[in-house]
């Protein structure tokens, strides 16, 4: 008699576990959507960087080195952060498999952690580039040393990981049945006691990579300005040198002088009579004119193109670094309390959990549009591709 009424009772259950797992996933539909659109930009942007910098800019490695491999970890971060939420979103207390769970979870926080790791690495390099150009530089060897550095260090700091997260049952007042999420184990009391630990390590690695980052572009931005301090006073200089000299100076640079110039003094009365100095101004002209601006011409493309993808790494970093600060309030919420995101589905606290987990891919996704606003080598070749594409449609 007991059996028959476990047996009937049970598809009741079923049912109303069904109706909580439905009530909750459609309260996710936003963050279905927002991951999903995320996704796409992500995986076809990244895809499209790997393709420019690896086979269409060959020559150009040395400074973007970098850059199709941060395109491959953003896809990765962007493929698995995507199929963690979608399977969140879609069985919220009625998550399938407890590998499932460590797999999706390891391998989402692999991603983010090699990314951030690898930034750690370009930011370094970046310093030694513009602060110590004439010391050792980071070689080709050591580039490929430090991959291989990020890849075994993120995947065995991470192993704790696959114990202290998994398969969850989370019990339900109002429909009084037992579901199952993917979350942090906090029992028994000795589980808790190590989540906590392995979380404050974790934290603090990655607090400790974003202040080594930051760091790093502090002092590269404080070295640009100085340099450019510098440069202004010796444009300034030049420039109050050649109204004695005669020697003509860019308008450019007459610009960033602020003090007025000065009158030019007349010598011998008349200076346009006088051959000697007419000869004396023709060979300043030539030499310290023509030749250098062609020098500087080139170097200071060089200068420039170096400068820029500073700026563009800069700038991937800060995005980065904003991105990660909800994921970490993110986990410690999460380590604290994992069940607070799905007791009232449509509370503020539950929106705002889905926010700081779709702020982790907008790093990712958003990486190929910065590639194209600060690289301009970049941004030629896909000028070349474009006109050769409709090159070919006209024919």
């Amino acid at each position: 008699m007991m059996s028959m009424q476990n047996v009937t009772s049970s598809p009741d259950v079923d049912k109303i576990l069904r109706h909580w797992n439905s009530e909750i996933s459609r309260s996710f539909a936003l963050s279905t959507a927002v991951h999903s659109i995320l996704f796409s930009i992500g995986t076809f942007g990244n895809l499209f960087i790997i393709f420019i910098y690896n086979f269409k800019m060959k020559g150009y490695k040395d400074d973007r080195y970098f850059i199709p491999i941060l395109a491959v970890v953003d896809i990765l971060a962007c493929m698995f952060s995507t199929w963690f939420a979608l399977t969140v979103n879609i069985f919220p207390v009625m998550f399938p498999d407890d590998v499932l769970c460590k797999c999706l979870l390891y391998m989402n926080y692999l991603a983010t952690q090699s990314s951030i790791f690898l930034l750690v690495v370009i930011s370094i390099q970046r310093f030694l580039k513009i602060c110590r150009p004439f010391q050792k530089q980071m070689t080709l060897y050591w580039k490929r040393v430090s991959l291989g550095v990020i890849a075994l260090v993120t995947s065995i700091i991470l192993i704790p990981e696959l114990i202290f997260y998994g398969r969850v049952p989370v019990k339900s007042a109002k429909y009084n049945v037992t579901g199952h999420i993917c979350g942090p184990i906090r029992s028994p009391e000795n589980m808790a006691t190590g989540l906590i630990s392995f979380t404050a390590a974790a934290m603090s690695i990655s607090v400790l990579s974003i202040a080594v980052i930051v760091a790093m572009y502090l002092y590269i931005l404080k070295h640009l300005l100085r340099q450019t301090r510098v440069r202004k006073l010796n444009h300034c200089t030049s420039y109050s040198r050649s109204e004695v000299s005669d020697v003509p100076v860019p308008s450019e640079d007459k610009d960033q002088c602020d003090f007025p110039p000065s009158k030019r003094p007349e010598i011998n009365g008349n200076r346009k009579d006088n051959p000697e100095v007419n000869v004396m101004k023709t060979t300043l002209e030539v030499t310290n004119d023509v030749v250098p601006k062609l020098k500087r011409s080139s170097g200071s493309k060089i200068k420039l193109s170096t400068r820029r993808l500073t700026f563009m790494f800069m700038t991937i970093s800060l995005t980065n670094v904003v991105s990660n600060i909800p994921t970490i309030v993110y986990v410690i919420l999460c380590v604290n309390d994992p069940e607070a995101w799905f007791r009232n589905p449509y509370g503020f606290l539950q929106q705002l959990f889905q926010f700081m987990r779709a702020m982790r891919v907008v790093n990712h996704a958003m990486n190929p549009f910065l590639y194209g606003l600060f690289d301009g080598r970049f941004r030629d070749e896909i000028r070349k591709l474009c006109c050769k594409n409709i090159s070919k449609i006209d024919l």
